[in-house]
């Protein structure tokens, strides 16, 4: 029993980012077959999934008809028929639970046929069924504290990980609450408690009458970050929570169990006074096998100060004898970029992760070319990683990206790229972008490199979020699209034709399937 998600839309900026960069054809091809979904309100999920057991993948929808008070919340489940069409209305709807907050996708009940939608909730977790009109669901408690859903996304429903298949024969469905992170097994069974940070802040303005605000009390709560993997050496899966402040490690028994107090806490002290008190400034860690070893290496980004006067600086920390050396990093990147975010990916999948710098330098005269032009500038450098320099002094790509940005909505004019998908299923990632919402544009990575050719172009509305899945059955990815930012927005279900360059023999340029 696996997710069902094979890849998504980041929610950070990394793969904003790249497919911007290069100079585009004007030839037009299809790559994709496309049908449209008339949708009335306002859809702000939407998703590919097998969801009644018949092994062909399914699309479901979630939307928002009104707005709070009266708002109601409904899934709109497609079912896909033998000739490989969806129907043009939903076969069922269903309501959304009351104080679902996130959802993840995964096949956990076995008495269920296909995926269930795994909803968190303030008490724990619902686990969803979609396949019929019955809506069947089963209830996961946890014991407190409460959950860090504490009540229904007000604007949205957006994916988060809960469900995870590193630890075993069974999924663990990891659930996050105030101060602790709790493993459940898929029949509610407690696997693992374990003790977090917990973050809040609150704003609550004295009541002078000078100025009013929407609430008297308003609270931004950060849940920690989550790695999973080796740290120790021992071939057993651990688990990382971090924070700007902190890094703490749960290794794992020989017994398969966890402590709940962590084995490790490393405190990061990166974090100047001046912007621990102003709330500028950041500290992100990412967490994952750079070097192909097995064990988890770390990385750090430190911002220091605010947009004027900021500085980015990268500390590399290998793995060495099972333990991140903070006092000695492998090695040091510093910039003096306003802002600046990165990521790793292993691009070219030889087990080892490329380094995705992304840099955006705030100043008087950037303000006025984004109010003038309607985009913003970005520097992005992708570094490969090799056993003498690391990342190397020299980056393996280094590009200036302008990303047109939407004023009504104070978003990018299309969908979030996305860099974690192999579009022709040649083994190296590729990259979607969105045309400015009016295309769909890939470029694909080979030997050579990321982004090293050009894929192709195919006009259509690309606003709003995009989803990559195997819809028909074969290793090409195909899509979901929809628009949770403008109400009654269709939705768009893309199938792979094989026509990208690169793409294997066997599955080259096949002839659409019927239906819409």
């Amino acid at each position: 029993m696996r997710s069902s998600r094979t890849a998504s839309v980041p929610l950070a900026w990394i793969p904003i980012l790249l497919a911007f960069a290069f100079a585009l054809p004007s030839a037009a091809e299809e790559l994709f077959e496309v049908a449209s979904f008339p949708n009335r309100g306002r859809c702000v999920a939407a998703e590919l999934a097998e969801l009644n057991g018949d092994g062909r993948a399914d699309l479901f929808v979630v939307v928002l008809l009104g707005i709070p008070p009266e708002e109601r919340r409904i899934i709109r489940v497609y079912l896909q028929r033998p000739d490989g069409s969806l129907p043009e209305s939903p076969d069922h709807t269903l309501r959304v639970p009351e104080w679902s907050a996130v959802y993840d996708i995964a096949d956990l009940v076995e008495e269920s046929p296909g995926a269930e939608l795994v909803l968190l909730q303030p008490e724990g977790i619902t686990l969803l069924s979609l396949a019929d009109a019955s809506g069947k669901s089963w209830q996961l408690p946890v014991p407190g504290p409460t959950t860090v859903g504490l009540a229904d996304d007000e604007r949205g429903l957006e994916p988060y990980t809960l469900v995870y298949d590193d630890f075993g024969d069974e999924p663990w469905i990891l659930v996050p609450q105030i101060g602790r992170l709790t493993a459940l097994s898929p029949k509610g069974e407690v696997r693992a408690r374990l003790d977090v940070p917990r973050r809040a802040n609150y704003l609550i303005l004295p009541r002078t009458g000078l100025v009013a605000i929407e609430s008297d009390f308003q609270i931004f709560v950060d849940v920690p970050k989550l790695a999973i993997g080796d740290v120790d050496g021992d071939g057993r899966i651990d688990i990382v929570s971090s924070t700007r402040h902190e890094i703490r490690v749960f290794l794992r028994r020989k017994d398969g169990s966890y402590p709940q107090a962590p084995d490790r806490t490393l405190p990061l002290r990166l974090v100047a006074p001046r912007d621990h008190i102003r709330g500028s400034g950041g500290v992100a860690s990412e967490i994952a096998d750079i070097n192909g070893d097995g064990r988890l290496d770390l990385l750090i980004s430190q911002v220091k100060g605010g947009f004027t006067d900021a500085a980015t600086t990268i500390f590399l920390y290998l793995n060495h004898g099972g333990e991140w050396k903070l006092g000695d990093p492998d090695q040091t990147l510093t910039s003096n970029a306003s802002i600046g975010s990165n990521a790793l990916f292993d691009m070219d999948r030889d087990g080892r992760r490329e380094l995705f710098s992304i840099e955006f330098q705030f100043s008087m005269l950037e303000v006025i070319e984004l109010l003038m032009s309607r985009e913003i500038d970005i520097d992005v450098a992708i570094y490969r990683y090799n056993e003498k320099e690391h990342f190397g002094k020299r980056p393996w790509m280094k590009k200036k990206l302008s990303l047109p940005v939407n004023f009504d909505t104070l978003r990018l004019r299309g969908f979030v790229p996305v860099g974690n998908v192999d579009v022709n299923s040649d083994g190296f990632l590729d990259f979607v972008s969105s045309g400015g919402g009016k295309a769909l544009e890939i470029h694909l990575g080979d030997a050579k490199g990321p982004l090293s050719q050009w894929g192709g172009r195919q006009k259509m509305s690309t606003a709003g979020v995009i989803h990559f899945a195997d819809f028909d059955g074969d290793p090409l990815p195909d899509f979901v699209l929809h628009d949770p930012h403008h109400f009654d927005a269709p939705v768009q279900v893309g199938r792979n034709l094989g026509a990208l360059p690169g793409t294997p023999p066997s599955l080259l340029a096949r002839p659409p399937k019927a239906g819409p």
